[in-house]
């Protein structure tokens, strides 16, 4: 029961954010029609806001003895996008796919919102105990997008630009990843940072979650009515982000011996919406890149209905 109330407060207080963020440019309180202010909170949040976070609370919570046993949880994660991978290549046969988006849509179906969007919920919804495995799943989904997912959107352009391991390398080792590792490392070595620096990041990491839930709010406040008329294709996208993903983690998982809150964490990582940087990426190959946003902006829309039905079947 206790656990049941805890998860619904965490849902109404992701709701009562996102909803601030929706009001705030509803409401004229602040005119982003241009997108600095989305272009300036999403650069903080993952630039500023979560690095912050990482590098005060892992060396806090972790030991180099904790950090070693939770490494073989990567193959969850792994094999839950791997086995999307693998039924994408029906699913785009069966309804067929338009080609001119065909390895976006792969992407897409495969890879999720981890860390702008994964990282607050499971935090708002768990808080800081789940960090561990939020992390296990980031790592798992950011190189496999960098790397396949990058790769089957590229293969939709006109191909005057081609995959460039130089570029996935820099896309792997984004902020938060450079400052998960530092803090790895932090671990490792047990290093110890000032009380003052701590105490700044500490500041600076706390903003991350009702920020990030804010965004969200500002970009569904912004979105075109008809970008989120459904088609078979983006309606077939929630369907795999939403009921096949999180059904696929839970499956994978069901013969192992795990514990709840990282059966609850995956889970609920696996149903996050699509990648947000899908759409950029497509940009820059020349592939389809308002398919691309249209996706990401109706499953992030479809999260906030989402959630309290997932949070009352694995709770």
């Amino acid at each position: 029961m206790d656990a049941l109330v805890s998860s619904i407060t965490g849902v109404l207080m992701i709701l009562g954010l996102v909803a601030l963020g929706f009001l705030l440019v509803k409401g004229g309180v602040f005119n982003d029609d241009d997108g600095r202010i989305s272009n300036f909170l999403s650069g903080f949040i993952t630039k500023v806001a979560m690095p912050a976070y990482l590098i005060v609370h892992i060396p806090e919570d972790f030991t180099p003895k904790t950090l070693l046993a939770m490494g073989s949880n990567l193959f969850f994660p792994v094999a839950s996008m791997l086995l999307l991978l693998v039924l994408s290549f029906f699913i785009v046969r069966l309804i067929n796919v338009d080609p001119k988006h065909r390895g976006l849509f792969q992407s897409l179906l495969f890879n999720s919102n981890t860390i702008t969007v994964g990282l607050p919920v499971n935090m708002a919804l768990f808080g800081t105990k789940s960090l561990p495995y939020i992390l296990i799943y980031y790592m798992a989904n950011t190189t496999i997008f960098w790397t396949i997912g990058v790769y089957m959107i590229s293969i939709d352009g006109n191909h005057d630009k081609h995959f460039n391991w130089r570029e996935t390398l820099s896309g792997i080792f984004n902020p938060p990843m450079i400052a998960l590792v530092i803090s790895l490392i932090f671990v490792f070595l047990n290093v110890k940072l000032p009380a003052f620096l701590i105490t700044d990041l500490t500041e600076l990491g706390d903003t991350n979650v009702p920020l990030a839930l804010i965004f969200i709010g500002f970009a569904i406040a912004k979105t075109p009515r008809k970008d989120l008329l459904p088609n078979l294709e983006t309606v077939t996208l929630s369907l795999s982000r939403f009921v096949l993903a999180p059904v696929t983690m839970a499956l994978i998982m069901i013969p192992f011996d795990l514990p709840t809150l990282l059966k609850q964490v995956f889970i609920v990582q696996a149903a996050m919406p699509a990648m947000t940087n899908a759409a950029i990426m497509a940009l820059h190959y020349n592939a389809d890149y308002k398919f691309a946003s249209i996706t990401i902006t109706q499953t992030t829309l479809l999260m906030l209905i989402v959630i309290p039905i997932l949070m009352f079947i694995i709770s």
